[in-house]
């Protein structure tokens, strides 16, 4: 993983913490159990343990780390941090709870486990920030109004091949390529900000605009996916319980119609409201790329690659501010891409892919071809 990524996710749980004092208000449950648990014949003790999960549980369901990006997940996930975030954390004690109503002995003896995790951690986490600092290793911050996009490559998908894992980078620049183009205008040199491993998770700099009609792509796309689930679901079904390949081909097919036809209505309305020129054909050239870039990206989707889209926010205007229109605008696409964060993961599923889509990259080829005209 990035290191520079990693002192900025560790930062952001040590602000979720501290600002609402999660550790503290764990301890609390933990000694209004333990107050329980030696004078059971005192009412006050079972209200204040109640009144003191209420308050725990509404912070770890509303915490900001529940909706952090796949990519910022799955680094956590790696580093043990998962289990004492947010809804997990949560979960986690509700099924203590659950399981132990009548023997609050034993719910003491897991509770005091999970403060005692979260001490440590927590301590490893003011712990290596404060490293960071001192060996002056930054941390992976985004300017206001700054875009990225985080492309995750699974290694299975490239078999950990060099010549394979360039290909997919390639493909990366030929969906951002021809969609900044259908966006803006004219193609645009990508900025790498950075790269991790586990799977390959790249991080590229992209434009607010463009960043803005990408989350609504994905955001489309992984919606129509998630009811080709169903179908993957059930051809997978089939071919477990021996049922030929080429009996199952009719499901292949009307799932890939599915998505090609959400594709195409996609790629036509990105064009249409943004093309400004008056050459049909070159026009009709741009839905073509877009329909191909988009084609990839469902493929993808469809191998358990994944898209993330993430902003930094911009100050909200004072009270009263008279505000640049092109300014409000940015906020607008600011507020929506921020909203659309929160969709943007995805169900993987097992089994051999469904999504076929063409990825000629013919069409591809004609608006290269024809960028500076």
């Amino acid at each position: 993983m990035n290191v520079e990524k990693l002192h900025r996710i560790l930062k952001e749980i040590q602000s979720e913490y501290n600002k609402n004092n999660i550790l503290e208000k764990m301890r609390a449950v933990r000694n209004y159990l333990q107050y329980q648990v030696n004078q059971p014949q005192v009412p006050e003790h079972q209200q204040n343990l109640v009144n003191s999960i209420k308050v725990l549980y509404e912070i770890l369901t509303n915490a900001p780390s529940n909706n952090f990006s796949p990519g910022w997940k799955q680094i956590i996930e790696e580093i043990g941090l998962n289990e004492i975030l947010g809804i997990t954390l949560k979960n986690k004690i509700e099924n203590i709870f659950s399981r132990n109503q009548i023997t609050p002995t034993v719910a003491l003896k897991e509770i005091n486990q999970i403060v005692s995790e979260i001490e440590e951690k927590k301590f490893a986490i003011d712990n290596a920030i404060k490293s960071f600092n001192i060996l002056k290793i930054s941390s992976d911050e985004l300017q206001e109004g700054q875009c990225e996009l985080g492309y995750t490559i699974p290694r299975i998908a490239v078999e950990n091949k060099l010549s394979a894992l360039n290909k997919e980078i390639s493909e990366l620049n030929f969906i951002l390529n021809h969609i900044t183009e259908a966006v803006t205008g004219q193609k645009q040199e990508l900025e790498i900000r950075t790269i991790s491993s586990s799977d390959y998770l790249l991080y590229v700099v992209i434009g607010l605009k463009v960043a803005y009609v990408l989350s609504y792509i994905i955001e489309r796309i992984i919606n129509n996916y998630k009811r080709i689930l169903e179908i993957k679901s059930l051809r997978n079904q089939l071919k477990s319980k021996g049922v030929p390949e080429e009996n199952t081909k009719g499901i292949e097919e009307y799932a890939n119609t599915q998505m090609k036809e959400e594709i195409e209505k996609i790629a036509q309305e990105i064009v249409n409201q943004n093309y400004k020129g008056t050459d049909p054909h070159r026009k009709n050239e741009l839905i073509n790329g877009v329909i191909i870039s988009l084609n990839k990206i469902a493929n993808r989707i469809d191998r358990g690659f994944n898209i993330e889209i993430r902003v930094e926010p911009i100050p909200e205007p004072k009270k009263g501010e008279q505000v640049p229109e092109d300014i409000q605008r940015n906020i607008q696409m600011i507020i929506a891409i921020k909203e659309r964060e929160k969709t943007l993961e995805f169900t993987k599923t097992s089994g051999p892919p469904i999504l076929q889509l063409e990825e000629s990259k013919e069409a591809g080829e004609k608006i290269d071809n024809n960028a500076d005209k």
